[in-house]
């Protein structure tokens, strides 16, 4: 069972439905001519139509980054029962990039001195206390392997709450008492030698960023990541206002029906509370490919994405990212699965390429996963494994 609740397809069919998509979509690109690139991106995402409403999702939003510029597209509708098209502007959950983005906030924070990432977080957490196990080694839980996912945390996901529940606060998500409805977070072997997911580690980063500075997790994110790079439509709206709830996708469920309430809320902010659309998430990419060509201006700081990109402990996750490739072809990934949203990214920052993909349907992770193949294909990104968490 997946950490949002969902029952995977099993590998094999996965593999050969993202195959089989692949194909078709390729063989509809070369038939039409390669043409301006913005119209191979139509042609692209055009090809998955079919797929896409196979499995219910009522639409996909994308943008493209390549040669330094963003095209998007997007196609479907933001709410299956008011038949109104997605746009642009159309917010979603970003789910688990989320993790990435709280990332960016740790390393930028970390760029400005406000905190170390290879601190003991338990220097800076005043309102909660880390739990031990026994016979723990000496390695540190740190920023870097909370958002390495190396720290030892238990707790891979949140399943969110209908929108008219209680809500808890950080701390209660932490130590896993009501109105929670996850388990408390604790260290469950060893930090340093294993990577496993975790977002309650993340809970955990947030929660020590928070108490480090003094200040919400959310104006954070907002002054050191989401304002820097104009991600002006993105935030954590959790739950959203009325007049925010226009511009948002609606969750829908494997066969295509609207979540109660219209989605779930998710107030674990680091975790899975970011809403946001592919051009904001773009900007990430952006300043990804700028900071490792030298520019020491971004939110990366002189070395962050350097930091961002390195494997920690050598266990094979970056900061906030999973990684694939060396060098010039390093590629940084994420997964976002929150109920009835499916996205994922790419960014191929020594190549300048990448690609943010988002939908409103909760079996659409194998469209967006074939979409991401046939990206990958067509614009020749650099060698790569199947995209991971």
């Amino acid at each position: 069972m997946r950490k949002d609740g969902v029952t995977p397809e099993r590998p094999a069919r996965l593999a050969l439905t993202r195959r089989g998509v692949l194909a078709g979509a390729i063989a509809v690109v070369a038939s039409r001519g390669q043409g301006a690139e913005s119209g191979a991106l139509s042609d692209i995402v055009a090809a998955f139509d079919r797929e896409r409403e196979r499995r219910n999702v009522p639409s996909i939003s994308v943008a493209l980054i390549e040669e330094g510029r963003v095209s998007l597209c997007q196609r479907g509708l933001r709410s299956v029962s008011r038949s109104d098209a997605v746009g642009p502007e159309t917010r979603y959950q970003a789910a688990s990039i989320s993790k990435t983005v709280a990332a960016i906030t740790a390393i930028a924070l970390s760029a400005r001195g406000h905190v170390a990432l290879d601190a003991d977080v338990g220097t800076y957490l005043k309102r909660w206390r880390l739990p031990q196990i026994p016979a723990m080694t000496s390695n540190p839980v740190t920023l870097r392997r909370l958002f390495g996912m190396t720290s030892g945390c238990n707790v891979p996901g949140y399943l969110g709450y209908p929108v008219d529940a209680l809500l808890p606060n950080a701390v209660q998500i932490l130590a896993g008492v009501p109105p929670a409805n996850s388990p408390p977070v604790r260290i469950v072997t060893s930090p340093g030698t294993v990577e496993a997911y975790s977002g309650g580690g993340c809970q955990v980063a947030q929660v020590a960023m928070e108490d480090a500075t003094g200040r919400p997790f959310a104006e954070l994110v907002s002054a050191y990541v989401l304002r820097p790079l104009a991600m002006d439509r993105s935030g954590f709206f959790q739950p959203p206002g009325h007049a925010q709830r226009a511009s948002f996708a609606l969750a829908h469920d494997d066969g295509g029906r609207e979540i109660a309430g219209g989605w779930h809320v998710y107030p674990e902010y680091a975790a899975a509370g970011l809403w946001s659309k592919p051009s904001d998430l773009a900007r990430i990419v952006l300043a990804m490919i700028a900071a490792h060509r030298g520019d020491a201006q971004t939110v990366f700081g002189g070395s962050g994405v350097t930091a961002m990109l390195t494997s920690v402990d050598d266990l094979g996750y970056g900061i906030g990212v999973a990684l694939a490739g060396e060098g010039n072809g390093r590629i940084a990934m994420k997964r976002g699965n929150n109920l009835g949203f499916r996205s994922g990214f790419v960014a191929c920052p020594g190549t300048g390429q990448g690609a943010v993909v988002m939908t409103n349907g909760n079996d659409g992770e194998p469209v967006v996963d074939a979409l991401l193949d046939a990206l990958a294909e067509h614009y020749r990104w650099p060698a790569r494994a199947p995209w991971p968490e």
